[in-house]
């Protein structure tokens, strides 16, 4: 320890003084003055990196390993087909509503079971909570607007195919 006193009314420098100008960055804590070695990534022989590896075929949902792609805009594009068929149909004999207003039922009640099994994918406990009670339903899909998003518009096809149907038979007068 230096022993040496200092003037009256001088200041001793920094006690790391000596240290401040030898460092190349101000702010790095260093135990040696040695560079830090340098790592890389060696891969195994015969391995690829995960980031190189092709997904394996159940990495994906199921109905993509199905149809081999998305099955909303399939299922989108049926429904909406059978809607404007039916609807045209609809015109000509009163039981093209009734089959409209049954199709649009079974859309409605298919999108439901899709939402209440993204549900159960998601999270096993979620979904059992939401098949109990329709306010925690409610709660989770406002939470959670990924899930909602594609079965909701599958469900509103329904519901328009449903009033398609009760309209055309409502107006249109029937011949007999």
């Amino acid at each position: 320890m230096d022993t040496t006193r200092t003037k009256p009314g001088s200041r001793r420098g920094s006690p790391m003084a000596e240290h401040d100008n030898d460092s190349d960055d101000a702010g790095a804590y260093k135990l040696s003055k040695s560079e830090p070695t340098k790592r890389r990534y060696v891969p195994m022989k015969g391995f690829k990196a995960s980031s190189e590896q092709e997904p394996d075929e159940f990495d994906k949902p199921v109905l993509n390993r199905l149809l081999g792609m998305d099955p909303f805009p399939w299922a989108l594009a049926v429904c909406v087909l059978l809607w404007v068929g039916l609807g045209l149909a609809a015109r000509t004999h009163p039981i093209f509503c009734g089959i409209l207003i049954f199709a649009g039922l079974i859309i409605c009640l298919l999108s439901q079971i899709w939402l209440y099994l993204s549900i159960f994918q998601d999270d096993a406990t979620s979904g059992i909570l939401s098949l109990i009670s329709g306010w925690y339903r409610v709660f989770y899909l406002y939470m959670n607007p990924e899930l909602v998003w594609r079965p909701s518009i599958l469900a509103l096809v329904g519901v328009l195919m449903c009033f398609t149907g009760m309209g055309m038979l409502m107006t249109k007068p029937w011949v007999h």
